[in-house]
């Protein structure tokens, strides 16, 4: 190999790793669901999306200061009004897995949960969001 293939070569190199790493500056942006930052309704989901959690984490929702709803299932399971926690001061409703609910503990695995919500002054114009996260261990 000549002086001038190896100069060549390294500065190809040196050139591979600048891209790479201004890539990667780049990409660390903001990562944010963007269903949720276009949606009037929903702040935040409880746990986020694609988060990874314990069996006996909350799972809710907490809505703009003019909007309402309630959890209507969390995997397969439709959950009781009066077994979630609504915090009207915190605009939230939540669902704690314990012993004597529908759900005692979450599955382990993918899991996926849904809402239904409207604006207070419409409330019988509703819409509905799903969401999944990781139940591990």
């Amino acid at each position: 190999m000549t002086r001038r293939n190896s100069i060549i070569i390294c500065s190809l190199i040196a050139f591979g790793i600048g891209v790479l790493v201004i890539a990667a500056l780049i990409a660390d942006g903001d990562n944010s669901d963007i269903v949720l930052t276009s949606n009037p309704g929903i702040i935040e989901l409880i746990p986020s999306r694609g988060d990874e959690v314990i069996a006996q984490t909350n799972v809710g929702v907490i809505f703009s200061s003019t909007w309402k709803g309630e959890i209507t299932s969390i995997g397969n399971t439709q959950i009781p009004l009066d077994q979630q926690k609504v915090e009207t001061a915190l605009n939230s409703v939540v669902f704690r897995p314990e012993a004597g609910k529908v759900i005692e503990r979450l599955p382990a695995g993918n899991i996926c949960a849904s809402v239904d919500y409207w604006e207070v002054q419409t409330p019988s114009r509703r819409s509905s969001m799903n969401w999944c996260f990781r139940v591990i261990g």
